[in-house]
């Protein structure tokens, strides 16, 4: 920077970029700034300072470096006596995303509901829209279409008034078509997809274009047209994110069974076991071991579905408790098996 830095005004301009390169999913920009900023550490004062960690910590989330995003968040809170409620929004949403990237939407909500206690402190409505899409996103995992819905809307509100904010714009979409698919409106869901596709490749997005061939796949698995689900899941695989590669190999597989190309199932199925075991992801072990018994190990399905519904009980996994106690409930009522089909019927209703 040709300028001196120790002038707060460009502290906060610096804040302010990296705010906003961290909202559109600018890594190299943020990484430009967060690594200015990090040289100036002893020039900020208590105020800016705890700006900087909050912004630091979503920083780190932007990478998935959920250890680091928490350290962030404890230096700040080192300053809590200095916080004004700005600071206390920024803190909510911090936590509230890390508990979405961990998987645990209920607790995320928590912390989103908090943050929302001092959201009337935004000035800035790119913040603003923000907040509503990552609630949207949250209601949706928790399978709440209706509020995902209406929070969706309200951000596409927002990122409508600017062809710089296109790409939250997109994200938004996205998530508007998945609930459409669960809302089962599969033409207008496959319209709204399209258009953040467009969007995304537009801007050379590699992880949300993966994200959204993706969602297209499973938009085609939900519409029972695996054979056109496959296409969009291979083209999401070929954008080597491994964030979401888990998910579309457990899509192929089910895909290929479904297609009855045992051969490519069981190689698809070998690839995600495995890659779950080497990540130690035991959410995917398990739903790659359901899906085998599934199809290939009759005789073990009843008791391995039971475990896995059990574990997913056990680390509040909602949505994979509604997922397959739905399946295995009508699997049990097609067996006149009427209480076991009740037992996982209540599930359901979690």
């Amino acid at each position: 920077m040709g300028r001196n830095l120790s002038d707060h005004l460009d502290f906060a301009a610096l804040m302010d970029n990296l705010s906003v390169s961290i909202q559109l999913d600018k890594k190299d920009a943020a990484a430009s700034i967060h690594l200015e900023l990090k040289k100036h550490l002893n020039e900020f004062d208590d105020e800016t300072l705890i700006t900087y960690y909050l912004f630091e910590s979503r920083y780190y989330l932007m990478h998935k470096d959920a250890v680091n995003s928490a350290i962030s968040l404890d230096n700040a809170k080192a300053h809590k006596d200095h916080f004004r409620d700005i600071h206390w929004y920024f803190l909510h949403l911090a936590k509230g995303i890390l508990f979405y990237d961990g998987g645990n939407y209920q607790k995320a909500l928590q912390y989103y509901e908090e943050a929302e206690a001092y959201i009337e402190q935004l000035e800035d409505p790119i913040a603003i829209g923000e907040f509503h899409l990552r609630k949207a996103m949250t209601y949706y995992f928790l399978d709440i279409t209706n509020l995902s819905v209406l929070h969706c809307a309200r951000a596409a509100k927002v990122f409508k008034t600017s062809k710089r904010l296109e790409f939250l714009l997109a994200r938004t979409q996205m998530l508007q078509g998945m609930n459409y698919v669960d809302q089962l409106n599969y033409d207008l869901a496959k319209k709204t997809l399209l258009k953040a596709l467009t969007i995304f490749k537009k801007n050379k997005n590699q992880n949300f274009i993966s994200s959204t061939n993706l969602n297209l796949g499973v938009l085609y698995v939900k519409r029972g047209l695996p054979a056109v689900a496959i296409s969009y899941l291979h083209a999401a695989l070929q954008g080597n994110q491994k964030r979401i590669q888990l998910k579309i190999l457990y899509l192929l597989t089910d895909c290929y069974w479904k297609t009855n190309q045992p051969s490519k199932a069981i190689e698809a199925y070998k690839e995600g076991f495995q890659a779950s075991i080497e990540e130690n992801n035991m959410t995917k072990m398990w739903e790659f071991a359901m899906l085998h018994k599934k199809y290939e190990d009759r005789l073990n399905f009843e008791i391995v579905w039971q475990e896995g519904i059990n574990y997913f009980q056990r680390i509040e996994d909602t949505y994979n408790v509604r997922l397959f106690s739905k399946e295995l409930a009508q699997y049990y009522a097609d067996k006149n098996q009427h209480d076991l089909a009740m037992k996982y019927y209540l599930l359901t209703l979690t």
